[in-house]
Formats: C-alpha cells, structure tokens, sequence
C-alpha cells in the first residue's frame, strides 16, 4: 500500500497541510476535536488553524457557544459543532448509557441516591455555570461530586465548560446544554451519518478503527456499512465512493512536519493499524508510554518519526528516524515553545 498517499490525504482532510481560516468549519470537518485532556484541543487547533491563538477556541466556546464539549463517541469528551452534535449524541446515547447502567454502585451509592445526587446537581446547575466545589458547597453534602459528574456527563448532556486558571487547568466549570440546542434526532440515521462522517474525515480506513472510533461492535458496523456507498482501496481500506476520483488523482505534495499531541484524532483514531499506517513494526513499542498512552508524536507526510516532549523546562525530542536536515524539526519546535508561553517554562 502507498501509505504516504493515503496519509496525506488524510492530512489534507484533517487541515493538517494546508491550514484552515475557521474554527466551527474545521471542527466541523474533523469530525470533533478530542478533548480527553486541557491541553489536546488547543494543541490539535494550533497545527490546523492559521495564526492560532488559544483565545480564539475560548471565543468559540464561551462567548460565541458555536462549539460545545461533552461525552460522544466511546464516553470520550469531545468539542463539536451544534451541526455535528446531534448526529454523535444521537448515535451513541445508548451505547454510552448502557455503559453507565449500576456505575453508581462503584461509588457506594444505592439507585435512589444517585437518582437523588442527580437530580440536584441539574437543579443547582439550572441556575448557572459552577465548578465540583461550588456545587458541592451549595448542596451542602459530603459527596464526592466530581465523581457523580463523571457520571452524569454519560447520563445527560452535561457540558465541561471553561476551566479555572490557565488553558492546562483540568479543574472546570459545568453548566446544563441549552434547551435551544437540538440533540435527538433517529438514532438509525445518526449512526448511518456518523460512520459516514468518519470516512469522510479519516478514511481511506478499515472496519476494525471505524467501529473503535464510533464505539460500535464491528458486527453492527458492518450493517450500518450497507447504506454507505464505498469501495475498498486494498487491504481493507474503505473510502467514500464519492472520493474514488480525488483520491485517484491525489498527488503527495512537499514534505510536512508537524508536532501533534498524542490525543489529536489524527493518531489515535488509527488504533488498530498503527502498524503498518503510521510507524515499522520495530518502533512500534517506542511510540508509548508505560500506562498505554501515545507518547507526543513527531509527524513527517503522515508518519511517526518520532516524539517530542517536555522537560526542564525545554521541549526534547527523540527521533526513530533520521532527518537529514533539522531545520524544519527545530523551526517547528520554536514555534511550539512559543504556543505554549515562555511562563509554561
């Protein structure tokens, strides 16, 4: 398979060559930005958006409220657009609530409390955007509220708001999703759109990453598969049939570099085909960390070369392949150490 092609094309659909001039409509086009920590959205935003700042996400969200945060696709917490959210919301609740049935007995509560602790958490944040420690102050209760939270983001659309202090605060504040907002629509037809969205922002790609990012069985993606009009490039890989042509006469440009988070949807969609996609057998391992996670990688015409990271208080790097000219890569890395702010050092 020519791997380079169909990562750059992917990289062209995800703005990741050519950048994009609109928040909502690369959102939009990304299917979601993943917001699993503080720091990913922005990080994802900075390699897509042309002259990025951080505040122009914030304006988005908190001013403007043209994107919302909020658990979808696999309880994850993703940023969409008021367009996309019905679809994602709609196609995944049950999947999502059915993982949620007894967690409260995790936490030691009985059905009747947690229904309780519920419905008073809504009611307090009927009045206004709060954080866990103000809605634990006005209940009056012992409770660890965070963890109801947790569990109330996956039983109703609760939004994950602005965070307190700085844009890598993970202490955030929470409110009730507007009721101008639509969220429900046919749940058959929101799968249909979902798995369709997801080969329009990821394919050419196979079953196995399809039903992982979207949080079905492989079984059910496969039926939802028979509305969707594709083909299939070889190994397995299914694009849109609507793409055949431009994915034909798609052309490998000159080379991209990019330091990307190890949550942007770019890398971790891909989960089951890491290798051969992204990296060699051999470095496959080195990509990472010692709890699972995917180390930040160093991305070339859409493959990992590397990892970036940081420490005392400069930004490091360890490549798995060689470049013959560093240039760029300590281009890309200044650019980087300016995005997160000389205080970040």
């Amino acid at each position: 398979m020519d791997w380079e092609k169909i990562n750059c094309y992917v990289l062209k659909k995800q703005h990741l060559i050519n950048k994009c001039n609109n928040i909502v409509k690369c959102v939009e086009d990304i299917a979601g930005l993943n917001s699993i920590t503080a720091t990913t959205p922005y990080l994802s935003l900075f390699n897509r958006i042309k002259d990025f700042k951080k505040s122009m996400l914030d304006e988005e969200m908190y001013e403007k409220k043209r994107l919302y945060r909020l658990r979808l696709m696999r309880s994850t917490l993703f940023i969409v657009t008021r367009n996309f959210l019905p679809i994602a919301y709609s196609a995944t609740i049950d999947r999502t609530q059915k993982r949620l049935s007894g967690r409260w007995k995790d936490y030691k509560l009985s059905e009747k409390e947690f229904g309780r602790l519920k419905d008073e958490i809504i009611a307090v944040l009927g009045k206004g955007e709060k954080t866990a420690v103000e809605i634990r102050k006005e209940m009056e209760t012992n409770v660890s509220i965070s963890l109801i939270l947790r569990l109330l983001m996956e039983d109703v659309p609760l939004l994950r708001g602005r965070p307190l202090g700085t844009w890598k605060g993970e202490q955030f504040r929470y409110s009730l999703l507007p009721q101008n907002i639509k969220l429900r629509m046919n749940k058959e037809k929101a799968k249909i759109l979902l798995v369709e969205k997801f080969l329009e922002s990821f394919g050419p790609a196979n079953l196995k990453d399809m039903a992982w990012w979207g949080g079905f069985s492989q079984r059910e993606s496969k039926k939802i598969l028979e509305e969707i009009k594709t083909i299939d490039i070889g190994d397995d890989l299914l694009l849109l049939e609507r793409e055949a042509e431009d994915f034909e006469n798609f052309k490998v440009g000159e080379e991209s570099l990019l330091l990307m988070s190890g949550c942007d949807q770019y890398v971790i969609t891909y989960k089951y085909s890491m290798y051969p996609r992204f990296v060699n057998q051999e470095y496959l391992k080195k990509i990472y960390g010692g709890y699972g996670e995917l180390h930040n990688p160093i991305i070339r015409n859409g493959r990992i070369i590397g990892r970036w990271y940081i420490k005392e208080g400069k930004i490091g790097y360890l490549l798995y392949e060689k470049i013959d000219n560093k240039t760029k890569l300590n281009q890309k890395i200044g650019e980087m150490k300016k995005f997160h702010g000389e205080s970040y050092f």
